[in-house]
């Protein structure tokens, strides 16, 4: 013991310890500008240097590592930049753990960093080092020989990685555009990390801002030589998406915020990978997306992910699984240019979706919802409909009171327009789709012709070019190519046994469509109420071929036209049928007199149609019957100084033809047989002769009708119109005051006597006609009227008096409007 103190206390020995703490002090003295000399070199290949002030120190005695104020600049460019600066790095190495096959790294710590990657379409630089391309690399690779693994002998020990402040700024050069993201590493903590040749653990922890975006993930890691769980939670909140316009060529405005987060495990194993996501979410706020011509806005959207399963071998999809929803809000696909709306809807709603994409992929979705749905509304009319619309403020049209106001002519009513669509039960496979119900809500749509016959309210997406180009040969024999490919497509799904089913279809509510013609002269309108419309379960499974599929149409047609339709449909069985039952009641033939003097030189004054059918269609073949009754049709030359030139055409006869059809009543019922082929149908003409011969003896019913109506002969007369063939029963005029449109007082009387015969004679028809003189529109009596306008005025007025009679009659006299 005492030679052991007298060898510490021995001179030699103290020399020995000073010679030793002068050496660990001489290099702790001299790292920082012995390393910066061997660096300076390296860094000038790339034209980099180091900052005066920066200091890199190596501690023997701590084993311990520190760099301050680094600086790294270059001189790349005209003017000097810097690409990598870091405050302060603290690296400590317990020396002493490797003599136990261990390298603690006992403190390892990053502050207020920042570091510059840019790439170009040559190269990619990081801290201005140029990093090789990836062709370069591929051929070193295939250069060097293959060395085998070895084994790692260390376990490497980390208690706590820190790294605090770090900046990453990212610039992207290429295709004439100019990508920035800034990453900003607010804190990164690594803890516990325990790494070796069979045992991988460890915890993360990130705090980062994206493009001043808020990023947080945590992860956990516990492995055994490469294979077990990795648990991870990744958080994203308001993420601007324009940052990624750059990326997308078609594009030319992006804007919006998207925020993500997720909870999931990551297992490693001998066959593969596999992901389970707990839950996840993705959201899209205020989304914009601008193309050439169009833009689309989307105000949220909404995507929600539980229990989803993937499975990854050999870098292929195995197996993918789960559940999710999704919900889109405010929505609108509109024209740059005219700020017109293409398409629009409130909110679509997808709820429960179960999905399953494995050697069999199907989708399951409980409901689809669709809420106010808009397709093709235009801004503003254009001038030439805006003038003739002007004319029809605050009128009723022809039939079903609506009035045009000045509203109208400053919006367009959308093409199409629906408060919702829900499908229930939707289930996708890849041999078949399922649905369970379609519901249309309250559809409402219009259709405006313009006078070029365009449709005024659609909205074209493409704009026409000023010239039609010549279609080439070669390009329609690629147009008939791809036809046909995609005719051989859709038989092989057939071939392969693809299956439609669909439970039930329904119309609910109030359902419209509107149809205005500003191409004819009077303006057409009319507007198509469905009252029902169902149509029962159709499929074209091998089972369910053979059944009929019954369906129900009601509806009616402006004010007082209505129809009723039932039958059946089989589309997929093999032979096709068809069957359809009902009647239309009250269409007015007037209303479409505007199409029918063009090609037959005839006016249509007044009349009604009504049909009844019962008609099968099986295969080709039709059978069955149409009961067609015109009542009170009346038809006249369209301008009588054009009479010459129509007999020359046969307008004459026909309109004579057809006063010989006309019964007692003044109607013209005609019963038509249907049967044969649809290619070559024949249809029995036996009832039009029957009606004919009928003309023989109408005289002789003369005296029984002058007798009847003598009760009413105040306000009744009857003649015979010997140019039709048939009696006439005529009511007196009933006198109006000039302008006026209302019944008052003193045509009381002649109504009095008018609804009692209604009343008492139920078999009595009548035709109403209005009469207008030119003291209703301020002009002079016995005047000649020429212009347009004032002849419009006065058919206009005529019809309203026509209207208001009839709605009189119909609540007076509790009349039934078809009369």
């Amino acid at each position: 013991m005492a030679s052991l103190l007298s060898f510490f206390t021995h001179k030699f020995f103290k020399v020995l310890l000073t010679l030793y703490l002068a050496l660990f002090l001489l290099i702790w003295l001299i790292s920082s500008p012995v390393a910066k000399h061997f660096i300076a070199p390296i860094l000038a290949e790339q034209q980099l240097h180091l900052s005066d002030d920066a200091s890199i120190r190596f501690n023997p005695f701590l084993m311990r590592l520190t760099l301050s104020d680094i600086d790294v600049i270059s001189s790349r460019n005209e003017q000097p930049e810097s690409v990598f600066s870091l405050a302060k790095l603290e690296l400590q190495i317990e020396l002493r753990q490797l003599v136990f096959d261990k390298v603690v790294i006992s403190e390892f710590s990053l502050t207020k960093g920042n570091i510059k990657v840019t790439q170009d379409d040559k190269q990619l630089v990081i801290a201005g080092i140029a990093i090789p391309s990836k062709e370069n690399t591929a051929e070193q690779a295939t250069e060097q020989p293959a060395e085998e693994a070895t084994k790692i002998a260390y376990q490497l020990l980390l208690p706590e990685l820190l790294l605090n402040q770090f900046n990453i700024q990212i610039a992207i050069n290429n295709q004439h555009k100019n990508k920035n993201h800034q990453i900003t590493i607010k804190q990164l903590v690594l803890r516990q990390i325990k790494v070796s040749q069979n045992t991988q653990e460890g915890q993360l922890t990130l705090s980062a801002l994206i493009d001043k975006t808020q990023l947080a993930l945590s992860a956990n890691a516990h492995l055994s030589s490469g294979k077990g769980d990795i648990h991870s939670d990744l958080r994203i909140d308001n993420y601007p998406i324009e940052k990624l316009a750059p990326y997308i060529e078609q594009l030319t405005e992006l804007k919006g915020s998207l925020s993500f987060a997720s909870q999931q495990t990551v297992s490693l194993a001998q066959q593969g990978i596999n992901l389970k996501v707990q839950k996840a979410s993705l959201n899209l706020q205020e989304l914009l997306l601008g193309l050439a011509e169009q833009r689309l806005t989307l105000q949220a959207l909404q995507h929600n992910f539980t229990d989803i399963a993937i499975n990854i071998q050999d870098s292929k999809v195995t197996h993918l699984a789960g559940h999710s929803s999704i919900k889109l809000v405010e929505a609108v696909f509109s024209q740059k240019d005219s700020n017109a709306t293409i398409a629009a809807f409130k909110q679509l709603k997808l709820a429960d979706i179960n999905f399953i994409l494995d050697d069999e992929p199907s989708i399951d979705i409980t409901d689809i919802i669709l809420d106010q749905f808009l397709f093709s509304k235009k801004a503003t009319l254009t001038d030439t409909l805006a003038k003739k619309a002007i004319d029809k403020i605050n009128q009723r049209s022809a039939e079903d009171g609506l009035e045009i106001t000045a509203e109208d002519i400053v919006k367009l009513p959308p093409v199409l327009q629906l408060k919702q669509l829900t499908l229930n039960s939707l289930h996708v496979h890849e041999k078949s789709i399922a649905i369970e119900n379609i519901i249309f809500d309250t559809l409402t749509g219009a259709i405006i012709i313009k006078e070029n016959k365009d449709i005024a309210n659609l909205i074209a997406l493409v704009s026409k070019p000023a010239e039609q180009e010549v279609v080439e040969p070669r390009a329609v024999k690629a147009l008939v190519a791809i036809e046909k490919e995609q005719a051989e497509n859709l038989a092989k799904i057939s071939n392969q046994g693809f299956t439609f089913s669909l439970q039930a279809l329904r119309f609910i509510n109030d359902n419209a469509l509107e149809f205005t013609d500003f191409s004819v002269d009077p303006i057409y309108q009319r507007t198509l109420f469905i009252d029902t419309l169902e149509v029962g379960a159709i499929s074209n499974a091998k089972d369910k071929q053979q059944v009929k599929t019954p369906y129900t149409l009601v509806g009616r047609s402006n004010k007082y036209a209505n129809f009723n339709l039932t039958g059946y449909v089989q589309p997929f069985s093999a032979v096709t049928s068809f069957h359809v039952k009902g009647d239309f009641k009250e269409f007015s033939l007037p209303a479409i007199s505007t199409y029918l003097k063009a090609s037959t030189g005839l006016e249509v004054k007044t009349g009604q149609l009504n049909t009844a059918l019962d008609v099968t269609l099986t295969g080709d073949e039709l059978d069955g019957n149409v009961v067609v009754l015109l009542q009170a049709l009346e038809t006249g030359l369209v301008d009588s100084e054009e009479a010459g030139s129509l007999i020359d055409q046969g307008a004459l006869p026909l309109n004579m033809a057809m006063g010989m059809l006309k019964d007692s009543d003044g109607n013209v019922e005609l019963d038509v047989p249907l049967s044969g082929s649809t290619s070559d149908p024949k249809f029995g003409l036996s009832s039009i002769v029957t009606l004919i011969t009928k003309k023989a003896i109408m005289s002789a019913t003369q005296d029984y009708l002058l007798t009847t109506f003598v009760p009413y002969a105040n306000i009744v007369s009857i003649a015979i119109t010997a140019g039709e063939f048939a009696l006439k029963l005529r009511f007196d005029d009933l006198d109006y005051q000039v302008k006026q449109v209302e019944p008052d007082e003193q045509q009381a009387t002649y109504l009095k006597d008018f609804i009692a015969l209604m009343q008492d004679k139920e078999d009595t028809r009548v035709t109403i006609c209005a009469i207008t003189t030119p003291a209703d529109i301020d002009l002079k009596d016995g005047v000649s009227v020429s212009e347009k306008s004032d002849i419009k005025r006065l058919l206009e007025l005529g019809e309203q008096r026509e209207h208001a009679l009839k709605d009189y009659l119909i609540e007076q006299g509790n009349i039934d409007s078809s009369r």
